[in-house]
């Protein structure tokens, strides 16, 4: 039989106060303290998500910006180098008009210039062969004379410049 002894229900009852005064003062707030720590670490946990969300986020608006970026300097490249070539095009265009220009000129001046070396030869010629007809028929003729002996000289002179050129 059981025996209860007062040493015994003593022990029991100072189990029992030593368990109520650990529980109140020292699992209490532990349990306490491990509940703040446990709403801590979820509350982390939250934030690092929606700190992971908005990098996340803000890592496709970047993606978008970089690739709107790229997209645009190509395009301003393309404009670059299409506006480039409309300038060369029109600088080469107007450096063979300008050059066009410049040898229609040169053949006008040319011709001019032979025309008029070709008057100056045909009027010391006729001078040297009305100079010479007169040596030779020795006589002096009048004003009348050398002029239709010139106007024959040219007429001829014309026709043989005009026979050559053709």
């Amino acid at each position: 039989m059981l025996r209860l002894d007062m040493n015994l229900v003593w022990n029991i009852v100072n189990l029992i106060v030593l368990y109520l005064l650990l529980r109140h003062f020292l699992i209490k707030p532990v349990m306490n303290v491990m509940n703040k720590r446990q709403a801590m670490i979820d509350q982390s946990i939250t934030n690092a998500r929606e700190s992971e969300t908005a990098a996340m986020e803000l890592k496709g608006q970047y993606e978008n910006k970089l690739q709107t970026s790229r997209e645009e300097g190509v395009r301003l490249v393309d404009e670059a180098k299409a506006d480039a070539k409309a300038q060369y095009d029109r600088i080469v265009k107007e450096a063979r008009d300008q050059a066009g220009r410049i040898i229609t000129n040169a053949h006008k001046t040319a011709d001019a210039d032979q025309e008029k070396a070709m008057r100056e030869a045909e009027s010391q010629i006729a001078g040297l062969v009305i100079a010479a007809a007169a040596k030779v028929v020795h006589e002096e003729a009048g004003h009348r004379n050398n002029q239709a002996l010139y106007d024959r000289f040219i007429a001829e002179a014309g026709d043989s410049h005009d026979a050559g050129s053709n």
